[in-house]
This record gives C-alpha cells, sequence and structure tokens, in this order.
C-alpha cells in the first residue's frame, strides 16, 4: 500500500523474537492468561507504535490475543540492552501455529507498512501519521471502537503532537477516541482518531503537514499552526465543508483563503509558494520576454524571427496547459523542427549559419539583448519545473522537459540566425561576432 506521506521512512526493526509452546503457570498468572491460552509468542522492536499495530496486525492473522504491550522508558536511544529496542509485545494462543501465524503477520507489517517517517532533512524528528484500515482486537480494545473500523493512529513529540492532533482534527470529520498526553514513556504524544476511512486519510495528512511545518520553522510563534499554512481565520468558524478542498490536507473550505490558490480546479487548492505555482509564475514572465523579443524583431523588419518567436510563444502557452491540466504536451515543432533537429543546430551553427558558439555583445542591437535574456528565462523555468515534479512524478513529464530544454536552444539558434542575417530587416546592428569555433 503506497504511503500517505512522501517524506523519508523511518522503518522499525525486529531485534528478537522467540516463542513458548506453553508457559509455566506462574507466568500464566501473572500475565493474566485467558484459560487455554498457554502458547507465547514474544517480540522486541525499536519502535514501539509501530510495533502496537503490527501486533493488532496478527490478531487479524490468526485466533491470538496481545496480553501484554509496553513501551520502555526514554525510548529506543536508551535501551537496557542490544536486543531490547523501544518496546516488547507478547501474543496468548492455543496452539504454537497461531503464534507462528500471528508473528509473521506482525514482522511483515513492519517490513511493509507500520512506519515513523522524519519530519526533517537529518532525519531526527521521527513521527507516525498511520492510518489503519481496520482494526482488529486488539487496537479495537484499547480506542474502545468496534472491531473493522479504520482508525488514524498518529503520534509525534510533545509540542508537535497537540499541534497535529489540533489540524487533524480540524482537516476531517473524526473524533478523538483517545489522547495520550505528552510525554508518553518514550516522551512522546499523540492519539487515536477515528471516522470514516477517507476522512482518517486526510486527518493523517493533516497531522503530518503540521508537524513537518513545526520542524521547519519551531519558534515562530506567529505562524498558523493550522495544517497547511492556513492562517486562523481563513476558515468560516462553524465550517465542517464547503466548496474548496485544500489538496495537502483534505480539508473543506467555504471561503478561499488569499494565502491559497488553485492547483487545477476547486478541488485542489494549495499554498502560492507551492512548487508548482513558482513553475508556473517562470512561464508567464518567460511569455512576456518571449512577445518583447518579438516587437523587437518586429521594429527590425525581421518577419522570419517575429513568426518562430510566435511559435515559440504558442509553444509555451501548450506546456503551461499540459501542467495545468495533467495532460500530456504533444507534438510540437519549432520552425519546422523537432526536438532533435534542435539539438544539432545548436550544436553546430558555425557549419550551418557562419556563427561561432558566439558571446552576445551590446553592438549586436536590443534583438540579440532579448533574445539572450528569453533564453536564459528558459532554462530557469526548466530548472523550477525539476522542483515542480521530483521523482517519479517528474519522469512522468518528460515532455515537460525536453520542451523546455529544446526551447532554449531554439531561442539560441535563432540568434545565430538573426547574427548571419537570416531573417532579413531593413536595419541590423550585428557588429563583430565572438565567440568559441570548432576546430576543423
Amino acid at each position: 500500500m503506497a504511503p500517505l506521506v512522501d517524506l523519508m521512512p523511518v522503518k522499525p526493526r525486529v531485534l528478537a523474537a522467540r516463542a513458548i509452546a506453553h508457559a509455566d503457570e506462574g507466568l500464566a498468572a501473572q500475565l493474566d492468561l485467558p484459560d487455554g491460552l498457554r502458547a507465547l509468542g514474544l517480540l522486541t522492536c525499536t519502535s514501539d507504535d509501530a510495533l502496537y499495530v503490527a501486533l493488532d496486525e496478527g490478531t487479524k492473522a490468526a485466533p491470538v490475543e496481545v496480553v501484554y504491550a509496553k513501551s520502555f522508558y526514554a525510548g529506543s536511544s536508551y535501551p537496557s540492552g542490544p536486543l531490547s529496542g523501544e518496546a516488547i509485545g507478547i501474543y496468548a494462543a492455543r496452539d504454537p501455529e497461531e503464534i507462528a501465524a500471528a508473528l509473521a503477520a506482525c514482522r511483515r507489517c513492519l517490513e511493509e507498512e507500520a512506519w515513523f517517517y522524519a519530519a526533517d532533512p537529518r532525519g531526527q524528528l521521527a513521527f507516525f501519521p498511520h492510518v489503519v484500515r481496520a482494526v482488529g482486537h486488539y487496537l479495537s480494545r484499547e480506542a474502545g471502537i468496534a472491531a473493522g473500523r479504520p482508525m488514524a493512529y498518529l503520534i509525534a513529540p510533545p509540542l508537535e503532537s497537540v499541534v497535529g492532533l489540533d489540524a487533524a482534527l480540524k482537516a476531517a470529520p473524526v473524533t478523538l477516541a483517545k489522547w495520550f498526553g505528552p510525554p508518553s514513556e518514550t516522551n512522546y504524544g499523540g492519539g487515536y482518531l477515528v471516522g470514516e476511512l477517507p476522512d482518517c486519510e486526510a486527518a493523517a495528512r493533516a497531522f503530518a503537514a503540521a508537524v513537518v511545518d513545526v520542524a521547519r520553522s519551531p519558534l515562530d510563534e506567529r505562524r498558523s499552526a493550522r495544517a497547511a499554512g492556513e492562517f486562523p481565520g481563513a476558515r468560516p468558524a462553524g465550517s465542517t465543508g464547503g466548496r474548496y478542498k485544500v489538496l495537502a490536507t483534505g480539508e473543506r473550505l467555504a471561503e478561499k483563503p488569499d494565502h491559497m490558490t488553485h492547483l487545477r480546479d476547486d478541488e485542489s487548492l494549495v499554498e502560492k509558494n507551492h512548487p508548482r505555482m513558482a513553475l508556473r509564475g517562470k512561464l508567464d514572465t518567460l511569455q512576456g520576454l518571449l512577445l518583447d523579443a518579438q516587437l523587437a524583431a518586429d521594429a527590425e523588419g525581421a518577419q522570419g524571427l517575429r513568426g518562430e518567436l510566435g511559435e515559440a510563444l504558442d509553444l509555451v502557452r501548450a506546456i503551461v496547459g499540459a501542467e495545468v491540466m495533467d495532460r500530456p504536451l504533444g507534438p510540437w515543432k519549432l520552425a519546422g523542427t523537432d526536438a532533435a533537429g534542435i539539438r544539432y543546430a545548436s550544436h553546430h551553427t558555425f557549419e550551418l549559419y557562419g556563427v561561432p558558439f558566439m558571446y552576445p555583445s551590446v553592438q549586436q542591437g536590443p534583438v540579440v539583448a532579448k533574445l539572450s535574456l528569453a533564453r536564459a528565462y528558459s532554462r530557469e523555468a526548466e530548472l523550477k519545473l525539476y522542483d515542480a515534479f521530483p521523482g517519479d512524478e517528474g519522469a512522468a513529464r518528460g515532455d515537460l522537459k525536453q520542451a523546455l530544454n529544446r526551447l532554449s536552444s531554439a531561442l539560441y539558434v535563432m540568434t545565430a540566425k538573426y547574427v548571419a542575417g537570416r531573417y532579413g530587416g531593413e536595419r541590423r546592428r550585428l557588429g563583430p561576432v565572438k565567440g568559441w569555433k570548432p576546430s576543423k
């Protein structure tokens, strides 16, 4: 199952595990084992809350009971031994095979799903924004809810846990079933939130957003403690729904806050400093620079260049549409040349036009200056595109990355063609053309 948050995982480790086929009656009495349950399964783990979720998973895989689950004081940084970790859990069952099945399910959950995450780049602030899709017999008993219900299990360091729970409760129609006031044995805090599955997931995302926000600005007491950076008063008092939806948290708003904007529509509000908003700003400026260069080309009578800059403007507008609507860019050409042809021309301007890899100068006039500025800005927009679509998401937007990369090359080719006199025009102040020439 895909993680709810795009953060670095802090994965738990099982440090020791053992089964006891039939517990001594003296130990059974101390553990208060139910009649007939004498087979035991024990394990220690580096993360207590991850272990508790995984122990619950075992109760869904076999007819076992969690008869003991405790966190150790001060957490995993101060263990009593190399195999102690942060917590211990004990299953009881009638049959050792049932214990084996539960332990296997527990370990699988720890390996694949029940993870802490790092709220800071150095991985020092770990927290637990986890959603259990359907609780088993152990967590249902702990939370006081029916088995099978979804539950958000949210844990963080002391201050972050309180701020995060507040954000989570405001983000979705969920109920705080149990609060763990800080400090716990491991000096953390948090709670169990219950509701419908989508609401639990929205609450967990809001919790994560708030914890990350504290990690980024821990001493800014004027900063809003709301999820997704929402400022106090942005959401009308008493509102539990509305036309707008905050993408990061799932929170519904009746009014659009001034500090937020549409990523795509009313269902995807983001902060105005979102990386895709920064990209759109760059693309808007690039369009203005291309238009400015086009006006300069028109004033010089370079109608061929004016036409090619018009094609460049159309390409940037198509890139904006493809980014905003999350659709493919589709095929494109500039001056009748595709991406491969543009790349070749940009590397062979001396052979094609008699112009070396040139260094623009003041003697070449305003057209060259404006083309150079537009080219430089297209490269800035390309870098912002990488910020807006990182990782696997970026690989999926290779069409936009290639288009912006080739646009900067095309603008350089236009500059070389202009200097070489390929566009005509009534007057051109070219001056000397200096630059690097390929060796013969």
